[in-house]
């Protein structure tokens, strides 16, 4: 033990006075049979004080975050399933940083029967680029087993770009378990973004999988397929955005390719310090495997947080009547010069409508403020002449597609939020969508069906974790293009005629429980999608 403390010491820059201290910062000092009482922290304050240790700017680099105890107990019962009862189980973690997913292994290895010193000798294996973290993972687990792992059972190495090579005598027919919380590195961000050295590294050895925006913990995955035998499990911490995200999609094809997809963990509560919301997908290797469903990903994640499955009724979806039309950089950043405030006698503008003034069904354009370049204004609108003097081509072009009769959709809300522009007099602000009907006659029943409890539903099960706000939907233009269409016609036009009348005047319970009834009816969804909607509308949609 006095070696560990000395290189813990050393490699933490810390100096810790005696065994005894770690003991302490372990959380309680183990006997060494089989009687011990296990620690109540299970080494919190022992990672707090080496994420202390590392620095904030470091860790934020390379995307590292100290897991709670409650996690990697967790997410290590849920890998450990269906791998037998045998206390003879390798578990693999191949970004360990302070090791608690080796210590939670280690723990229930030690229930099944393990002693604590095999454990520690010959079913544990890891790997971390932080010197810091390897240094508190070989400690944590030599204060609970009575001695530090052996060499070669946990490296300083990048397991992500070198795979099973930085193990050198692993088992030959893989891991039993490989499980972990591997580093988030959204490529969007300059600290995290890899180098072009790296980008190419990875891409050689992961192929088509590797885009410009892959995240790592995304790669970790199929990193961890490499390293489980046939039949073991992989169990990752993963941002939500893996389930979802587009650029994520060539990742779960070559994971479908490689394994099948279990079971899937998923918290909605913050559990690290950063935004970032989590899952963590469980998967059985399968070395044969061809493929899987292309939705078992978003179906997996829409059971886990209760979202209603609704299947698509038929063929037809919105595409098919309609055009959508989405906004970028350029749009937005043409309208800044033209949008001023509405005049008296005004008509030479057209009023600006931003995602936060769309409502369910309705508009609040004028009657509460809204916000635009960084300003709030009461009632915004795009002087047109202005615009045309602007010298922005991209703008005047969007003004020009959108200035026709649309249906406006909102891009990040709980349910979707949309609103019928009948005179197509209104300009969308960057990021509303504007959906164009081919045939101005489909506008109602394109807002019906936009509108409606299954469109929310089918939605946030194909697109779950995208959105930035917690528990939001972030509606994209090729999911709205995709979205199925309704089949019983007659409930859909009922719906249709439920809307018409809703934006004709103040809300009307009677009107809007019509409208849900006859649109829950037009796709063929149970009641309980309706049910489902109302909750999570809340008070303000459903009036009361």
């Amino acid at each position: 033990m006095a070696a560990v403390a000395v290189r813990l010491a050393a490699t933490t820059g810390r100096r810790l006075p005696d065994d005894l201290r770690l003991w302490e910062l372990a959380g309680g000092r183990p006997e060494a049979d089989a009687g011990v009482v296990e620690p109540a922290t299970g080494g919190a304050d022992l990672a707090a004080a080496l994420e202390a240790a590392t620095g904030p700017e470091q860790r934020r680099t390379n995307g590292l975050h100290v897991t709670p105890r409650w996690l990697a107990d967790r997410l290590v019962a849920r890998a450990l399933e269906g791998v037998g009862v045998a206390p003879a189980v390798t578990v693999c973690d191949p970004a360990c940083g302070g090791g608690a997913f080796l210590v939670a292994a280690a723990r229930r290895l030690h229930r099944r029967g393990a002693d604590r010193r095999r454990v520690v000798r010959h079913l544990l294996w890891g790997a971390d680029i932080d010197p810091v973290g390897l240094a508190g993972a070989e400690a944590a687990l030599a204060l609970w087993a009575g001695e530090a792992p052996p060499p070669g059972r946990l490296v300083l190495a990048d397991a992500l770009a070198d795979g099973p090579a930085v193990w050198p005598d692993r088992p030959a027919a893989g891991f039993h378990v490989v499980v972990g919380n591997p580093p988030f590195q959204s490529q969007l961000g300059r600290a995290t973004a890899r180098t072009p050295v790296q980008q190419a590294r990875l891409r050689e050895r992961y192929g088509a999988a590797v885009r410009a925006y892959t995240d790592a913990a995304w790669l970790f995955l199929l990193a961890g397929c490499d390293l489980a035998r046939t039949g073991g499990r992989v169990a990752l911490v993963e941002p939500q955005s893996l389930v979802g995200a587009r650029d994520a999609a060539a990742v779960r094809a070559a994971i479908d390719s490689r394994a099948r997809l279990i079971d899937m963990w998923v918290d909605e509560r913050p559990v690290f310090a950063a935004s970032v919301r989590v899952c963590a997908p469980v998967l059985e290797v399968d070395a044969g495997r061809r493929g899987g469903e292309s939705n078992a990903w978003s179906a997996r994640f829409a059971d886990a947080v209760g979202i209603p499955l609704v299947r698509a009724p038929s063929a037809a979806v919105v595409g098919d009547l309609a055009t959508v039309i989405a906004g970028f950089r350029d749009e937005y950043y043409g309208l800044v010069d033209a949008v001023r405030e509405q005049a008296a006698g005004d008509e030479a503008a057209a009023p600006l409508v931003t995602s936060g003034l769309i409502d369910w069904l309705g508009c609040s354009w004028g009657l509460r403020p809204a916000r635009f370049a960084k300003r709030t204004w009461r009632a915004p609108v795009v002087d047109l002449a202005a615009l045309d003097r602007a010298g922005a081509p991209a703008a005047r072009r969007w003004v020009a597609r959108a200035r026709v009769p649309k249906l406006l959709v909102a891009a990040q809300t709980r349910v979707v939020e949309a609103v019928v522009d009948t005179a197509g007099s209104w300009v969308p602000s960057v990021p509303v969508l504007s959906v164009v009907p081919h045939d101005p006659a489909d506008l109602w029943r394109l807002a019906a069906a936009v509108a409606s409890p299954a469109a929310t539903a089918w939605l946030l099960g194909r697109a779950p974790g995208t959105a930035l706000a917690r528990g939001a939907l972030k509606v994209a233009a090729p999911d709205l293009l995709a979205l199925p269409l309704p089949v019983e016609r007659g409930a859909w036009d009922d719906a249709a005629a439920a809307v018409c009348e809703l934006a004709a005047g103040p809300s009307s319970p009677a009107a809007r429980d019509r409208f849900l009834e006859a649109a829950t009816a037009a796709y063929g969804a149970p009641p309980a999608v309706t049910a489902w909607w109302r909750e999570r509308a809340g008070p303000r949609t459903c009036g009361g």
